[in-house]
């Protein structure tokens, strides 16, 4: 897609999958905003209402341009039905634990200012290993429900980075 009809790109995959690094360079790269959905999720560390997430979520799509990224599935149909572009970041799940794991020992303020876990556990790590088990089924069937939405796949972890560079080729 080129970079002028690139509007409303909603970015989903695993945690620990590289979501949050793309999302910032892809946002300053098209001038757009972004907005983490796990920095919307909390306020001050407490996890939010879920109806005050929604409506976050709700005023968040209905801008006339962004990027979301996050993996929030109560709000993902909200995010298919308005966007023009879905990049799907389906890495393997033991990358996506390793990369948490890393995250846990380099972690600084870049990663904090996106809304990014600060800890691992067991609920986190058994969400990434049954992700495409519980999940897979429901980005499909959005996947066909809106056909018209541009859907990327990074299956490497070297796909952003070419996206990127073909973005910037193209100006």
């Amino acid at each position: 897609m080129e970079k002028e009809k690139l509007k409303r790109i909603a970015i989903i995959g695993l945690p620990g999958s590289g979501k949050s690094t793309f999302a910032k360079k892809l946002g300053k790269m098209l001038r757009i905003a972004v907005h983490h959905l796990d920095k919307h999720m909390f306020d001050g560390g407490v996890k939010r209402d879920k109806q005050e997430f929604l409506s976050i979520k709700e005023r968040l799509v209905n801008e006339e341009s962004w990027i979301i990224e996050g993996c929030a599935i109560s709000t993902l149909e909200m995010r298919f039905a308005r966007a023009d572009t879905i990049i799907y970041f389906h890495l393997s799940r033991w990358r996506c634990i390793c990369r948490v794991f890393k995250r846990l020992l380099i972690f600084d303020k870049q990663t904090m200012d996106t809304g990014c876990l600060k800890g691992v556990n067991w609920p986190l790590i058994k969400y990434i290993w049954n992700f495409n088990r519980d999940k897979q089924k429901i980005i499909e069937g959005l996947r066909k429900r809106y056909p018209n939405v541009e859907f990327l796949i990074f299956r490497q972890s070297q796909d952003p980075n070419k996206y990127l560079e073909k973005l910037e080729v193209k100006q």
